[in-house]
C-alpha cells in the first residue's frame, strides 16, 4: 500500500500532455503546493473491501511530499529530494529509501519532473461518470507494480485517483478539503527519527 500512495503523490506532480482536457491541464500547470485530506478504500480482485483509511496530505513541487495516515492507524510517508522515509510509530520503525527504489522508475521520474509523460504512459479520456471527467494512464513497459491509474476531475480540481495493482487489487482515493498554492512549512518535509526508533536501510 505504501507504494500506491507514493505513486499517487507522484501523479500529482506530473506535467500536462497534449490532448489532456484544458481544465485538468490547468491543475498541473498552476499547482505548486497543496494540502488536503483523503479517504481511501482498498478492494481485492473480487471487489470486496479489505481496508479503509483516512488522513492528510501535503505537496510542494518539485519533489517534496508528505502523506499522514490517521485512521485506522498512524503512519507517515515523507519524501524530499532523493530520500523517502516510511515511519511506523506503532512499530517504532523508520525505513529510509532512495527515491528510485521507493517509487520505481516511472513514478520517480514523474516526481522529479524528468522525462516525458507520453513516453511513460498511454493516456486516454474515459466516459464521464460519477459526476466527474476521467482520464486513464497505463504504463508503457512492465515492472511498474501497477496496471493503470484513473484520475477523476471536476474543472481544475482532482477529486479521485484509482490505482489497479499487478495483483488486481484496487485502491481508490478521494481528495477533499484541498487548498492549493499555499505556503507549506519546510519543516513538514523533514523527518528526524524519534529516540529509540529502529532505522531500516533496505
Amino acid at each position: 500500500m505504501r507504494r500506491v500512495f507514493q505513486l499517487l503523490l507522484a501523479v500529482l506532480c506530473f506535467t500536462p500532455v497534449a490532448g489532456m482536457a484544458a481544465d485538468l491541464a490547468q491543475f498541473f500547470q498552476t499547482v505548486q503546493s497543496l494540502r488536503g485530506q483523503f479517504t481511501q478504500v482498498v478492494r481485492d480482485r473480487h471487489g470486496v473491501v479489505v481496508s479503509r483509511g483516512e488522513g492528510r496530505v501535503w505537496l510542494q513541487r518539485p519533489g517534496r511530499f508528505r502523506w499522514d495516515y490517521e485512521k485506522p492507524y498512524h503512519e507517515q510517508i515523507i519524501g524530499k529530494g532523493r530520500v523517502v522515509w516510511l515511519y511506523d510509530p506503532g512499530l517504532s520503525q523508520a525505513t529510509r529509501y532512495n527515491i528510485t527504489r521507493a517509487l520505481g522508475r516511472t513514478p520517480a521520474l514523474l516526481l522529479a519532473g524528468r522525462g516525458h509523460l507520453t513516453r511513460l504512459f498511454r493516456v486516454r479520456a474515459l466516459p464521464h461518470h460519477k459526476g466527474l471527467h476521467w482520464i486513464k494512464l497505463k504504463p508503457r513497459g512492465r515492472g511498474q507494480g501497477f496496471r493503470w491509474i484513473e484520475i477523476g476531475y471536476l474543472g481544475p480540481r482532482i477529486v479521485r485517483i484509482v490505482v489497479r495493482d499487478g495483483l488486481g487489487q484496487t485502491t481508490a482515493i478521494h481528495l477533499h478539503h484541498v487548498v492549493r498554492n499555499i505556503v507549506v512549512p519546510a519543516s513538514l518535509f523533514e523527518f528526524r527519527p524519534p529516540p529509540h526508533t529502529a532505522i531500516v536501510y533496505p
